[in-house]
């Protein structure tokens, strides 16, 4: 059994963009090293990231992205177990892309996605991110 969690976030005003560079890098190996997989998007004005795998690595991760000040205003969407991942290799999506960012507005107000549509959307919406 696997963990997933989905969240959003805005990077700090003064991130500088060589900063998301960097982070998708040291990202990929972290999470190669401890078996985390998933999708991070970067919208150019918001983060929404995907990430799965054992339970206890992934409440690690989670808690080392919650304390990262390089972001403010996280908002958890989804967090749930399941058998498989739906996404068994890391990568990395960079997306800018308006309507994205609209609606990543919609789900940070919403607080929790609820039913199936809207887990169905989110993931068809990281799959795209990730084919980029």
């Amino acid at each position: 059994m696997i963990r997933r969690i989905v969240y959003t976030s805005q990077p700090r005003a003064d991130l500088p963009a060589q900063e998301i560079a960097r982070i998708a890098g040291v990202s990929r190996a972290r999470n190669e090293r401890d078996g985390i997989s998933g999708v991070l998007i970067y919208t150019g004005m918001d983060f929404a990231q995907l990430i799965e795998g054992e339970g206890e690595r992934v409440q690690a991760l989670w808690q080392r992205i919650r304390a990262d000040p390089r972001h403010v205003d996280i908002v958890p969407l989804l967090d749930e177990p399941d058998a498989r991942p739906w996404f068994p290799e890391w990568r990395m999506g960079y997306l800018v892309d308006a309507e994205f960012s609209r609606r990543l507005a919609d789900w940070r107000a919403q607080g929790r996605w609820t039913g199936p549509e809207a887990r169905q959307e989110v993931r068809l919406r990281f799959t795209a991110a990730d084919s980029l």
